[in-house]
């Protein structure tokens, strides 16, 4: 999402002149001759910083976003699909271009490998199958698809629950799936790639060491600098949340090998305060506190 080039060249430019101003000092000139040397070290090196700033503002400002049509409080990308809710519980799907009305009644949707589960007002936990939303077991308040076909999420309590794979993808009675209680507590779970983070009530931030598709319990919580109000997780590893504040985040330097990341990264998009985000093919969708939808891509 960023001017590589543009970036490129002008780093290029700032290492010259900081190598030729070092070969100067080295040369022995004068001692005012030094003098400007050292300045231009010091303008080499505001440059240096500039050049950081001005690629991460390139980087931000290509993500081209623009408020699209209806009105959501919940929304969540996965799978080449999303999914949102209305205020009044209404569900929708997004379809070439324009939001299609999915007949039920949910306080909270979620779509991923595991396919796509919601929960209503009374906490009772549904899972998508054909036309038809099929009652599974477990009270959750909300609930989480997005991880390696594990299934994951927090009752009213702040509990914190999970379902294997295969019994995720198994679940079509109110029988299954089992779940697997996980310790702590948490207000939002989210799983992806790597594993899953959560926030609590406190709005601390939370990662899930070691949690796999047949394993979802996974091993420790690792705490993580910051605070937020909710977190996603995306299919490819990615991670956003929003604060108490409507400002949104992104967790930089994920990979497999380091997958709770280095540190967090602000996303200005025109100043305006959000309530929950969700990304997939590298697409982000967010909801408004006053449930706007806008779309980012």
């Amino acid at each position: 999402m960023s001017d590589g080039p543009s970036c490129f060249w002008l780093l290029l430019v700032l290492l010259f002149l900081t190598l030729e101003n070092y070969k100067w000092c080295q040369e022995g000139k004068n001692h005012e001759g030094k003098i400007y040397t050292i300045l231009g070290l010091v303008f080499v090196s505001l440059g240096v910083i500039i050049w950081i700033v001005c690629c991460l503002q390139v980087a931000l400002s290509d993500l081209i976003c623009k408020p699209i049509e209806g009105n959501l409080k919940q929304i969540d990308a996965g799978n080449g699909q999303v999914f949102g809710v209305s205020a009044n519980g209404s569900v929708y799907t997004r379809h070439d271009g324009a939001w299609v009305w999915v007949p039920g009644n949910l306080a909270h949707v979620t779509v991923g490998p595991a396919g796509i589960w919601g929960v209503d007002s009374a906490n009772i936990v549904y899972r998508k199958r054909g036309g038809s939303w099929l009652v599974v077991n477990g009270l959750l308040k909300q609930i989480d698809a997005g991880g390696n076909g594990i299934v994951g999420g927090v009752n009213m309590n702040d509990d914190i629950f999970c379902a294997h794979q295969d019994e995720a993808r198994s679940a079509i009675s109110i029988s299954s799936p089992n779940y697997n209680h996980i310790d702590g507590k948490l207000k939002y779970y989210s799983c992806g790639m790597y594993s899953c983070w959560g926030v609590n009530a406190n709005d601390d931030i939370y990662f899930r060491t070691a949690v796999t598709s047949s394993q979802c319990v996974g091993i420790e919580w690792t705490k993580v600098d910051g605070r937020l109000s909710m977190i996603e997780t995306g299919t490819d590893g990615s991670v956003y949340g929003v604060n108490s504040n409507g400002n949104v985040y992104r967790r930089d330097g994920i990979t497999s090998q380091n997958p709770v990341g280095i540190s967090w990264t602000p996303i200005n998009i025109g100043g305006t305060p959000f309530k929950h985000v969700t990304v997939d093919l590298e697409e982000m969708w967010l909801v408004t506190t006053l449930n706007n939808i806008i779309h980012c891509q």
